[in-house]
């Protein structure tokens, strides 16, 4: 399946890649190089995130960053969210944000026509103002796992962003985790807007190229 292929980003655009990190499958994309840390906040905190001085976003202080790459026309970061319920399995539960430079009229109308919900019968649902969201499930192949995916998207600061969420359906989840994962995607969302300068936590950080 090549539900992810859409927001992926590789130097090989033929070929669907998976990187893998600690034996977990990451379902998301990414690229063939990448940047793999950890935040060093604790996980009560909030880390800011700036992309080029024009889009800012929060995440969890606890959420690892499995990738990140910036270049003149994109800035790409995925992040791992914890669960202690993928322990001892090669699925986890995954977020990624791609900001891609509008830079013409003609940039942005083609971001504004792009179908939200092309892949796999995906259902266009509200989520919050503002955002483009679609859902649908589909079984990752490396695993045979269900996952859960969520696409949205949007215009900030001449910026086309989209955001994916992605995870699987494991027997030890909580009942309540499909509506556990979309209040995280919803805090997310409303997360990102225009840079407005450093944040009150002191922090932001930057992709590195």
């Amino acid at each position: 399946m090549r539900y992810w292929k859409h927001i992926g980003y590789s130097q090989h655009p033929s070929r669907t890649i998976l990187v893998m990190k600690s034996q977990k499958t990451f379902v998301l994309f990414v690229f063939v190089t990448c940047l793999s840390s950890v935040a060093t906040a604790t996980a009560t905190d909030v880390v800011d995130f700036t992309i080029v001085d024009r889009v800012q976003f929060s995440v969890p202080g606890d959420w690892p960053v499995i990738a990140s790459k910036s270049t003149s026309e994109k800035t790409i970061f995925a992040f791992q969210i914890p669960n202690a319920a993928d322990k001892g399995t090669p699925d986890s539960s995954n977020l990624s944000v791609i900001s891609t430079d509008l830079k013409t009229p003609q940039d942005r109308d083609a971001f504004q026509k792009q179908a939200p919900g092309a892949d796999h019968n995906a259902q266009e649902k509200g989520l919050v103002e503002g955002w483009e969201c679609s859902t649908f499930s589909a079984i990752q192949r490396s695993t045979q796992t269900q996952y859960v995916i969520w696409d949205c998207r949007r215009m900030i600061a001449d910026c086309g962003v989209s955001v994916r969420i992605a995870w699987p359906h494991l027997p030890k989840n909580p009942p309540d985790y499909d509506k556990r994962m979309e209040m995280v995607l919803s805090n997310f969302l409303t997360s990102v807007g225009p840079f407005k300068g450093l944040p009150k936590s002191g922090v932001l950080r930057h992709p590195v190229n």
